[in-house]
């Protein structure tokens, strides 16, 4: 039996100013030092650029939810944002905090699955997302861009999951 993913609609709810990056010279200056784009040349990141959405993001702003449904990844751009994970007694426990070049969503953009943590603006900031129609029409037209991307990302969530496990082995019996 298939089962659809849920449509994300986060963003669109939250009527954010939208803006376009090929339009903005300073802000498309900063996917040069995104973390998920550090494979990709000058016009391969110019060419992404094209695909992407730039966002304004009021601060105390939630951009999703955990388990809310997934059809994007991100990339600060300016600010910073707080990422929270529900706790046993369902409040949110802080993570992290992440500010410029740093990218969120990704997980959800490879496995398809709701987003596993809450983020939030902790100041105006501005980010630069990457839609999951976006991503497949960039494996269509640039399958090599593309899978500079996913390799990227892929060793950025084993480095995240390496930095957690070590983390968790005090907590092993």
């Amino acid at each position: 039996m298939v089962t659809m993913a849920l449509e994300d609609k986060s963003l669109q709810t939250l009527k954010l100013d939208v803006f376009d990056l090929l339009r903005s010279p300073e802000l498309s200056s900063k996917l040069d030092v995104s973390e998920a784009l550090t494979e990709l040349d000058g016009g391969e990141i110019k060419h992404l650029a094209g695909l992407l959405k730039a966002f304004e993001v009021p601060a105390k702003t939630v951009l999703f939810r955990e388990g809310d449904p997934a059809g994007y990844m991100g990339m600060v751009l300016d600010g910073r944002l707080v990422v929270t994970k529900r706790n046993e007694e369902d409040a949110g426990k802080p993570l992290y905090s992440m500010s410029a070049g740093k990218v969120f969503g990704e997980m959800a953009m490879l496995d398809g699955e709701p987003r596993s943590a809450t983020i939030m603006a902790a100041v105006d900031s501005t980010i630069a997302v990457l839609s999951r129609d976006g991503f497949e029409q960039l494996c269509k037209d640039r399958p090599v861009i593309a899978l500079k991307v996913l390799r990227r990302l892929g060793r950025l969530l084993s480095q995240r999951l390496r930095r957690a496990s070590g983390l968790l082995v005090d907590y092993l019996p």
